[in-house]
């Protein structure tokens, strides 16, 4: 079992040193209502995202709804983020405790990308007409269930509807003299999220799977495109469990393996460490993205009596746009 143990620590390493050149970034196909790709949680986020085994917490119905099942108790929270090019993404949870093996949870994402310039083109010498401005903004709201089937094994699953708004499209006949025909670019599309979670038995050695944005397809006009399905495989080990350590430190390795519809697959890594289960610090990285690579985020928790508090923060770097500040704050009741 210790030999185990040792081999799965020493893999892991191993993926944290390879280089992001081994791999290379293809597009491989379309898809659309993407600010449901954009991470969510600051914990997560601090982490590379390399999450898909996380439990306990209340932003993994965003990851892994089966997690959800391992909340120690009823709670919110609340995550915001601006993202690159000042798009505005906040997100929530709720989880409820049914009882020791049923957790009810709720979701909701809403996004806003600002007011911008809207034109269409025409023959004239800037080759374009402008026809005003529009918002554009996106909103998913969805229900889940959790269940602990054994104390090996959690399942989970979230139905939810996606909304997005484009404003107004506006065309013509032709560039000339053709009338402006006004389009109601907006668009809802229901999807389902799937997840579960395994523990074989060698400490807290944990692996999950996933399947996000599972929907049909959905077109504007003409051409049809899918959500942004996912597909993930992840693992997880307590390094300070497996060698025996003391208990109230536990630093936790996360690996995930991500084959997303639109791009080659991906690899996501983190590290937590975690003191008296107060205060916790995170790293991660992620390995074939054109622009995306490490993260940094520490966390903070404290109880009230019945109540329970927790801050985090996460700082996802990329190459070429500023960097991105994540805070989610979360209230548990005991």
């Amino acid at each position: 079992m210790l030999k185990t143990r040792r081999l799965l620590v020493i893999a892991l390493l191993f993926m944290l040193a390879l280089p992001q050149d081994t791999w290379a970034v293809k597009k491989l196909a379309q898809t659309g209502f993407k600010w449901l790709s954009i991470p969510v949680g600051a914990r997560a986020v601090g982490m590379g995202s390399a999450v898909t085994t996380m439990d306990g917490d209340l932003t993994t119905i965003f990851w892994n709804p089966a997690g959800m099942a391992h909340i120690p108790n009823s709670g919110f929270s609340i995550s915001n983020v601006s993202w690159i090019a000042d798009i505005n993404h906040t997100a929530s949870s709720l989880g409820y405790k049914l009882n020791d093996r049923l957790v009810l949870s709720a979701q909701m994402i809403s996004v806003n990308y600002g007011t911008l310039n809207a034109t269409i083109r025409a023959n004239n010498d800037n080759g374009y007409v402008d026809v005003g401005t529009f918002s554009p903004s996106g909103i998913s709201a969805g229900v889940g269930l959790a269940a602990t089937i054994s104390d090996k094994f959690s399942v989970g699953g979230v139905v939810k509807y996606c909304y997005e708004d484009l404003g107004t499209a506006f065309t013509t006949d032709d560039f000339s003299e053709g009338e402006i025909v006004a389009i109601d670019a907006t668009l809802g599309v229901p999807a389902f999220d799937i997840g579960t979670l395994f523990y074989p038995g060698y400490g807290d050695l944990r692996i999950g799977m996933t399947l996000t944005n599972f929907s049909q397809e959905k077109s504007y006009i003409a051409e049809s495109f899918p959500l942004p399905l996912t597909f993930k495989l992840g693992a997880a080990v307590d390094v300070f469990q497996a060698i025996g350590w003391d208990d109230n430190q536990q630093m936790t390795l996360y690996f995930d393996l991500i084959h997303p519809r639109d791009y080659t697959e991906r690899i996501h890594l983190g590290l937590e460490y975690e003191l008296n289960q107060m205060i916790a610090l995170r790293t991660g990285y992620k390995v074939n993205y054109d622009d995306e690579n490490f993260t940094l985020g520490v966390g903070l928790k404290h109880h009230i009596g019945h109540l329970g508090f927790q801050l985090d923060y996460a700082y996802n770097n990329f190459s070429t746009f500023n960097p991105v500040h994540v805070f989610t704050c979360g209230l548990s009741i005991n």
